[in-house]
Parts: C-alpha cells; structure tokens; sequence
C-alpha cells in the first residue's frame, strides 16, 4: 500500500513540474508574441477582415491625435499588422501622399452608431488633411463598406451586410469605381416592392469591390508590396 502511495506521489510531482514549465514555455511565448519589433521590413499587404482609413498627409502623430490614440510605440509592418489584427491600431508609413490606420480598434462601421461615429471622425480628418477615406470588409458575414469625406464634408457612404442582406447605410453620389454599377440598396424606395428583389441584374458588394475603390480613391492595401513610394521608416501602434 505504502508503495503505491509513494508511486502515486511521484506521478504528482512529475506531472505537476511538467505542468509548470509547460505554463512557463506559454508565458515565455505569449510575452515574446506581444513585443513590438522595430526591425526595419518590407511593406505587408493586408485588406481582408479588416477595417481601415486612409487620409491624405504624412504627418502620424497628428492623425493619431485626431483619431484620439494615445502611447505610441515604433512598429514595423510585421508588428503593426499583426497587432491591427489584434484590436490594435497601427499607422503606417507614408504611402505615395497618403497614411494608413488599420486595425480592429478602430470603429467597424457595422453598425448605424458605428457609421455616425465614422462620419464625425472622417470630417474632422479632412477637415485637418483635405480627404479622408474608410474601407471596412469581413467576408464571414460578407460585410463591405466604403466612405469618403472631403475638407470636413461627406461624400460618399455605402455599407452592406449580405448575411442579413441589408444597407446599414447608403448616401452621396457614385464614384468612379461605382458607376455603371447597379448596387443593391435595400433601403432604397424600388426595395419596398418585392419586384426588387427578384431582379437579377443588381450587383452586389465584396471584398474585391472595396479593395478596387480603394485603389481608385486612395490606396489599395492588397497591393504594397508592388509600390515602390512606400517611406523606408517605422509606423506605430497604438494598443
């Protein structure tokens, strides 16, 4: 009896060590995970299940003012991406006249209050800047937007979920990349007939639309690595 008590507490404290450095390995990993790297890298392409604005200056620390983030930290592209996809915010730097800040801390726009907020935000970068551009777009619940403000007034707002198969909202003009298009608009005066449902030559938003708009207004994301007017210096995330 006394054998198998002592055989039963040597498999305790074996387990239990492994356990600890199992947990110290973790730890050791997750706080490695979360350093910011400063090594200068090459640009990254990112775009999808993402959200992001792009506005026209080089100036990071006064976007970051306006968009109201604070405790800076240098960031390559490695870090500031990863840490974007991360309710992070990373700026970018300088891409031909215009800066990016992409993350999940920013506002989504999948909501009206979402979008009101977006529309103050984006008005007052252009207001500051001159233009000022929102892209948001998550193919899961086929979630596409676009907005555009131009010296402190909007231009040009359209934001879909498919899953529910509604407009969150829809104003302002077409845009070059719009037009010839027929966009579903569910909130529409032709949606309240059921007619407008059925037809079958609207055309509806993905992700391959707002990376197409975004090219055509500012910057497509998708694309950095083929640019050669990327500024060779850090960016910086904002937790």
């Amino acid at each position: 009896m006394k054998l198998v008590l002592v055989l039963l507490l040597i498999a305790f404290i074996s387990l239990s060590i492994w356990y600890a450095k199992k947990k110290g390995v973790t730890a050791r990993y997750e706080t490695e995970s979360k350093e910011i790297l400063t090594d200068q890298d090459k640009p990254i392409d990112f775009g999808y299940k993402i959200v992001w604005i792009a506005v026209k200056t080089h100036n990071k620390i006064q976007l970051a003012n306006i968009l109201e983030i604070k405790n800076l930290t240098p960031s390559n592209w490695k870090s500031g991406i990863e840490s974007a996809y991360k309710n992070s915010i990373f700026i970018t730097p300088p891409i031909g006249e215009w800066t990016l800040a992409v993350g999940m801390g920013l506002p989504l726009g999948d909501t009206k209050q979402s979008i009101e907020k977006l529309e103050k935000l984006l008005n007052s970068l252009s207001t500051e800047f001159g233009e000022a551009h929102f892209f948001g777009t998550h193919r899961i619940v086929d979630y596409h937007n676009w907005m555009k403000s131009v010296n402190g007034t909007t231009k040009r707002i359209y934001a879909y979920v498919g899953e529910s198969g509604e407009n969150i909202k829809v104003y302002g003009e077409l845009t070059t990349p719009e037009i010839g298009l027929h966009l579903f608009n569910s909130l529409s005066k032709e949606a309240k007939s059921d007619t407008y449902w059925e037809r079958e030559d609207l055309d509806y938003a993905d992700e391959e639309l707002v990376m197409k708009i975004a090219e055509s207004w500012s910057v497509n994301p998708t694309k950095l690595t083929e640019r050669t007017d990327i500024k060779n210096e850090l960016g910086v995330v904002a937790k």
